[in-house]
């Protein structure tokens, strides 16, 4: 089997359908679809048996809820395929996506495809170009916290690099899990890398998914995150560790769900970053957080 497309599912009975039958209609027939529903409680079941009847390439796997990295590491142990790649339930994809991504790693004999992507609102789609500077797994990795998004589903990955790398998705780390995987990849200097400078997949900005509402909750997975990723994370990259944290702080400041020594505590340790802010507004909200002015500072460093 050429390909296969892992397919996290939770409560998308309103956009599923559009995802499976762009999968369903792709030029390259030889794939399968691992989806898998993760303990959803909509009509998402039916709809993904439905699928899983009617085409032998459509596998459906139902399990207790356990977060999107559970179910992506639950896909990835179940794959078959040469290439695997990753999907959202409520985005699609273009018909020769599978076809063109897989020529190009059999031609350059690649580890990794990255490609473009588009950005749909209700709308608007915008093309959002992911060329690396270099193909080397230094740069790539350093980009993938500047210009490059860490997402899994523009970049077709040779399945046994799960295993040669020792890549997995961190269980209970719901935010930027993908992120962590391709850290684990691009510190290893071998890893083959090949551009396709050409965009297949469509991700909807949805104005209403659980990712746009920052909430303590979701400060608390963003630290978990910034755990894992110093313990992945070589020394060698300690200004990435730095900026990551410093990211989440600062989103952290936007949103006002920091307590009052927090906020103490990441002035102190973020104090040379926020010394290098070009913004004055920035800088003086930040002041404000000093102060003890949460709310102002939230209205004053945001994007």
């Amino acid at each position: 089997m050429k390909v296969s497309i892992i397919l996290p599912v939770y409560n998308a009975a309103q956009t599923i359908n559009r995802m499976l039958e762009s999968l369903r209609v792709q030029t390259l027939t030889d794939f399968e679809v691992l989806m898998i529903d993760d303990g959803s409680t909509d009509e998402s079941c039916m709809i993904l048996d439905e699928y899983a009847n009617k085409d032998t390439r459509f596998k459906v796997v139902h399990k207790r809820n356990e977060g999107v990295s559970a179910a992506r590491q639950t896909g990835i142990e179940l794959a078959q395929g040469e290439y695997v790649i990753h999907a959202d339930s409520d985005d699609w994809v273009d018909a020769t996506m599978l076809e063109e991504l897989y020529e190009k790693a059999k031609v350059t004999d690649a580890d990794v495809v990255i490609c473009d992507f588009y950005s749909n609102t209700d709308t608007k789609q915008t093309i959002c170009k992911q060329q690396p500077s270099m193909l080397e797994p230094d740069v790539v990795l350093r980009e993938l916290f500047q210009q490059l998004h860490g997402n899994c589903w523009n970049k077709l990955l040779r399945r046994v690099c799960y295993t040669k790398y020792h890549m997995y998705f961190p269980k209970g780390i719901n935010h930027c899990e993908d992120l962590l995987t391709w850290v684990q990849l691009f510190q290893h200097k071998d890893v083959q890398i090949a551009y396709l400078p050409k965009a297949f997949y469509h991700y909807y900005n949805n104005p209403n998914s659980i990712t746009r509402h920052f909430t303590r909750s979701t400060y608390e997975m963003r630290l978990s995150y910034i755990d894992k990723l110093n313990e992945i994370l070589s020394s060698e990259y300690e200004k990435i560790k730095q900026q990551a944290a410093f990211c989440v702080f600062t989103e952290a400041v936007m949103f006002n769900v920091l307590t009052r020594s927090e906020a103490l505590k990441g002035l102190s340790i973020f104090n040379n970053n926020i010394y290098k802010l070009k913004s004055l507004k920035w800088k003086v909200g930040f002041l404000f957080l000093l102060l003890g002015m949460n709310r102002i500072a939230s209205k004053l460093v945001h994007y």
